[in-house]
């Protein structure tokens, strides 16, 4: 069934650093509805799971001035949110790329997607989709979100301008809806995020043991399949986009983000492709001696560095390559650092196996191997969830407000700034 508006419009050092690399390049966005399509169903289903200390929703005020209230960031947006996936075709026929979007949902979907989707609606089809489940069958609760804040393909809510569209690049072993709660807080603040499954770089090629090696080569191939979701997605004859979706992204008002090898995607996006104005690198170096293609010098667009502070995976040298960016980095630009957090603490599969076992539990501290307990990963998530969006309310919106919510004090937080 193909519901309303949804169609398709046509059918040593190095040593250390390679170790994180491996672990970096394995973390993700999204949600998936089988029937890859968006209707007005009201059906609920089981409450969802949400994200430690995050409210539901905003409501929207008058400060005493008569002014509007400032957004509040940290907090859920005002539009439930719908998700759904698209497959885009490769002219050449050999790199066909799977895309989740979240979008802002119309308002009849509220109850639908307070409700959610269980993990596994993600991937629905064959081996895989049975892989899955039995790795979210053990996964412990306490680490793994095992269930979304978003409807399957609810229609689209009515907005008076092109929407603001960001685009996330997962980690390598990772998937699209690999940080789907990040997609969905993005998307109830009016954002439309997209995400893209590398091939041969995902959680399955990782179960199988086949992932690419972490290269100039597989970094460039990301890239390109990240410029081909761009543009896709302002194409105003869209072939693979669903229907919907054609001529909806701002071209004036375009992000990208990405996780581990995601955030190096990100970075080199940045520098080869003019459209994106703002991107955020979670996890990872940018600019590394030791995976070449991207420098800071090549990128001129407003920046967020984050920082896992307990990083076992790319361990102190890959952070404090991190800070390096941040102080040679164009101005404006911002670093967080998430105390007591791991490498896949911002993605909602940290504990789903011995892959993404850094963020969650127990552990030794990467400075100096005394034990600790890692940083509960739905606070973390939630924190950075509202961070991220103050950042691109401030860079792509134009909102000063998202200034202090992003540069506030937290107890979990180091925040610095280049302005």
């Amino acid at each position: 069934m193909q519901p309303d508006g949804l169609a398709p419009a046509n059918n040593s050092a190095l040593a250390v650093l390679r170790f994180g690399l491996v672990g970096f390049a394995a973390w993700l966005p999204g949600c998936t509805n089988p029937s890859n399509g968006v209707d007005d169903s009201t059906q609920v289903g089981e409450t969802d799971q949400s994200e430690s200390g995050q409210e539901s929703s905003e409501s929207a005020g008058e400060s005493e001035t008569g002014e509007p209230d400032p957004i509040r960031y940290e907090l859920a947006g005002p539009h439930p949110v719908g998700n759904i996936f698209f497959d885009l075709a490769d002219p050449a026929g050999s790199r066909t790329l799977r895309i989740e979007l979240w979008y802002p949902a119309s308002e009849s979907a509220q109850a639908r997607s307070a409700a959610g989707q269980p993990l596994g609606a993600f991937v629905t089809e064959g081996s895989e989709a049975a892989s899955l489940a039995a790795l979210v069958d053990v996964a412990p609760d306490e680490c793994v979100r095992k269930h979304s804040r978003s409807a399957a393909g609810p229609g689209l809510a009515s907005l008076s301008e092109r929407w603001p569209t960001v685009v996330f690049s997962h980690c390598h072993g990772c998937a699209r809806f690999s940080s789907f709660s990040l997609a969905e807080h993005l998307a109830s603040h009016g954002f439309l995020v997209a995400a893209v499954d590398h091939v041969g770089s995902s959680l399955f090629d990782e179960l199988a043991g086949s992932l690419p090696p972490l290269d100039q080569a597989t970094l460039e191939q990301r890239r390109d399949d990240v410029i081909r979701v761009i543009d896709e997605l302002l194409d105003p004859a869209a072939s693979s986009l669903p229907l919907a979706f054609v001529g909806l992204a701002d071209p004036d008002r375009l992000g990208v983000f990405g996780h581990s090898f995601g955030a190096i995607t990100t970075g080199i996006v940045l520098q080869d492709d003019p459209r994106p104005r703002a991107g955020v690198a979670i996890a990872a170096p940018i600019e590394s001696p030791l995976l070449p293609g991207v420098t800071m010098a090549g990128i001129d667009e407003p920046l967020l560095l984050v920082i896992a502070v307990e990083d076992n995976s790319i361990t102190e040298f890959g952070n404090n390559a991190i800070r390096t960016n941040f102080s040679v980095a164009t101005r404006p630009v911002w670093k967080l650092e998430f105390a007591d957090t791991g490498h896949f603490a911002f993605s909602d599969l940290v504990g789903l196996n011995d892959h993404f076992a850094a963020g969650c539990g127990d552990a030794e501290r990467q400075t100096n191997g005394e034990p600790f307990s890692y940083a509960d990963p739905f606070v973390v998530r939630s924190l950075a969830a509202g961070r991220i969006a103050a950042f691109f309310a401030l860079h792509l919106l134009g909102d000063e407000h998202g200034r202090a919510q992003l540069e506030a004090e937290d107890p979990l937080l180091h925040v610095d700034v280049r302005d």
